[in-house]
């Protein structure tokens, strides 16, 4: 047996975010269940959801004194990933390694900078047991789950410390957790950075469902859909939602959606299961933009889908989020500010802005690299800096917060009237409770709003 340490690093020790906790980190829950079916005592330390500081940090660490420490690496938080194990290494002899969406993209050459002694590329729960036991080093490539319904469901008590469900400054839910239906996706954005190798599969209903009953049982009441997009598997989803209803299980459900399946079926099934709110990835009602965002085959029917995808969620009162990009190359700034009040006219309860990233692994960001835009040790940096779209950053986070502004005054009555209308009054009733009770909190995560979703707007170098 082997006392094994999961940290999920914060994207910044300097800057505390208001937008986190809002669900739990699966990936370390999923490798956790794995390890603990094999004899080994696991802890997790969510160093992003609890707010941690190095310092508390270390401490944590010095009183599990675990043998083997993992770590989750995004590019977001690849400095925080550097800094903890930096800190690991003065006071612990402990076997470090680092797996996540960032080892798995970025070049293999940089990764020793990070400081660990073993790196996953791919998917760990294949590779896990092998690691704890063999303590490898350098890089261990780990083979694709094409059955993910053979790996068992994450351990949701290795985090029974952290209270999940916050966003947006509040606790919009009690007893939030999440849930991961599928794994990869079916399309291919050019500004994501997801691994491409990885191919999309899905969960059968019927699994699903006997993880929602666990999750029953454990007394949450709320479900973050973790999928990249629920909807992916429109049939999939309608099946679900038959078997949630038939076996009587009652959450409120969230996550993220595309535009492009506007199937009336679709949206009543997940209204029937008890979908609230989903977030929809719309970028942009410039079909050019859509165009090479390869958001869809079909970008001259992407405003119509929009519109739809609107109407579907105000007839089932279904809150939607919209996000947006700014910043293309071909985007105008009439473009930009028709995308908003596209939205706004159209009825969206909710918008979040963001400025265009390009993110290593990225097609934009390949191009970019080739044109001579970006050097190659430049992971993170935004389309104003690297001077792909005429506006400043300060023109488009002007953009970013008129979203966030409509959102404040406009879009929480929107929501409200959609809860009432689904008769979620203790809904209501807990969400005013929070909202007067951090008030002052919610106008500070007003700044900070338009980064949810799409990342921070600073670059990062290795």
């Amino acid at each position: 047996m082997s006392f094994v340490l999961f940290i999920y690093p914060p994207i910044s020790f300097s800057e505390k975010s208001e937008l986190a906790a809002y669900s739990p980190p699966l990936g370390i829950l999923y490798l956790g269940t794995v390890l603990k079916n094999e004899g080994h005592e696991v802890h997790v330390i969510d160093a992003e959801a609890e707010q941690l500081s190095l310092a508390q940090i270390r401490k944590r660490i010095e009183s599990i004194d675990p043998e083997v420490i993992g770590l989750t690496c995004l590019t977001f938080t690849l400095e925080s990933c550097k800094a903890i194990i930096k800190g690991i290494r003065r006071i612990s002899d402990a076997y470090i390694v680092v797996g996540g969406p960032h080892v798995s993209v970025a070049p293999q050459a940089s990764l020793k900078d990070i400081g660990a002694d073993a790196y996953v590329i791919g998917e760990a729960e294949s590779v896990v047991r092998d690691i704890v036991r063999d303590r490898p080093r350098g890089m261990v490539h780990a083979q694709e789950i094409r059955d993910i319904e053979s790996i068992p469901f994450p351990d949701r008590s290795l985090v029974k410390h952290i209270e999940y469900g916050n966003f947006y400054g509040m606790k919009i839910r009690e007893n939030m957790t999440g849930i991961l239906t599928t794994r990869g996706c079916k399309y291919g954005c050019t500004y994501c950075n997801r691994p491409k190798k990885l191919c999309f599969r899905t969960r059968s209903p019927k699994n699903i469902v006997q993880e929602l009953k666990e999750i029953d049982r454990m007394g949450f009441e709320s479900v973050w859909l973790a999928d990249d997009n629920f909807t992916n598997d429109p049939k999939n989803v309608m099946k679900l939602a038959r078997l949630v209803r038939r076996e009587r299980l009652k959450f409120d459900f969230y996550g993220q959606a595309r535009v492009d399946v506007p199937s009336r079926a679709l949206y009543r099934s997940m209204r029937d299961m008890g979908v609230m709110g989903l977030s929809f990835g719309v970028e942009s009602l410039n079909p050019e933009v859509i165009k090479w965002y390869n958001k869809t085959r079909y970008p001259q029917k992407w405003p119509q889908n929009v519109k739809k995808t609107l109407d579907l969620c105000n007839e089932y009162g279904i809150v939607f989020l919209g996000s947006l990009i700014f910043g293309a190359p071909m985007e105008t700034m009439e473009d930009m500010e028709y995308s908003i009040e596209f939205l706004d006219k159209n009825g969206a309860d909710l918008m979040n802005g963001n400025v265009l990233l390009y993110l290593l692994g990225s097609a934009i960001w390949y191009r970019a690299v080739k044109m001579g835009k970006i050097k190659p040790d430049q992971f993170v940096i935004s389309a104003p800096q690297i001077g792909m779209t005429p506006y400043s950053y300060e023109e488009l986070t002007e953009l970013c917060d008129r979203c966030t502004n409509i959102s404040k005054k406009e879009g929480w009555k929107r929501v409200v009237r959609k809860v009432l209308k689904r008769r979620q009054f203790g809904m209501i009733y807990s969400g005013m409770k929070e909202f007067v009770k951090h008030y002052w909190r919610v106008r500070k995560v007003r700044r900070e709003v338009y980064d949810y979703g799409y990342g921070k707007g600073h670059t990062i170098k290795i």
